[in-house]
């Protein structure tokens, strides 16, 4: 006698289907290498594929837009991401720099927006000194670009120098900030520490 099989409903068959072809794409996505779930998953994941050192996190700024600016230390690399939309997920748009002996100056490629006294937002250019030496207590930063010449004093945050430099406004109250801001060839400085004591005890230019 045969057995009566059991049909599945209508819309068991629905959300069946659903879940196979949900199960499907993951397969695919992570066969295929595509984006993780989180910008900073994503980021260790070029990093391996790099072959990199275990890195350390130096430093990370929240820059315009509430979007986070990594820097992250590999040996001698140094390795910049912020979150970027990908494919289906957020990825990490990265960068790798390469680190010379003694401090390092980068510029960070978005703008950073620091409160003012009334809390409203001031658009500067954030710059970081990696590898500072071990016995700065303070760091001046002296930056010369098209905008004119500036003058800094840097935060100390973690193992990092961070130094926020904002254009004088125009006559019209206005602040424009040019891309060659950002572009470390585009502009001439001189970077000084000192030491608890006030000693200038070491200088990089560029």
């Amino acid at each position: 006698m045969r057995k009566n099989r059991m049909l599945w409903p209508r819309r068991a068959k629905i959300v069946r289907n659903l879940l196979l072809s949900a199960l499907l794409g993951f397969l695919m996505w992570d066969a295929w290498g595509w984006p993780a779930f989180s910008f900073r998953a994503d980021l260790r994941r070029t990093e391996r594929r790099m072959l990199l050192p275990e890195p350390e996190l130096a430093a990370e700024i929240e820059t315009a837009g509430g979007v986070p600016y990594r820097i992250e230390l590999a040996g001698d690399v140094a390795v910049t991401a912020y979150p970027s939309r990908g494919t289906f997920f957020t990825i990490a748009n990265h960068s790798v720099h390469r680190l010379e002996e003694g401090p390092n100056l980068l510029c960070l490629p978005r703008p950073v927006e620091l409160p003012d006294e009334e809390g409203q937002p001031l658009t500067c250019v954030c710059y970081a000194v990696l590898r500072p030496p071990k016995a700065a207590a303070r760091a001046v930063l002296a930056l010369h670009n098209d905008g004119g010449d500036f003058r800094e004093e840097g935060v100390r945050e973690g193992d990092v120098y961070l130094f926020y430099v904002r254009p004088e406004p125009d006559e019209n109250g206005r602040v424009r900030i040019s891309s060659s801001w950002f572009l470390m060839k585009e502009l001439n400085y001189e970077l000084d520490f000192f030491d608890k004591d006030g000693d200038s005890i070491c200088r990089i230019s560029g």
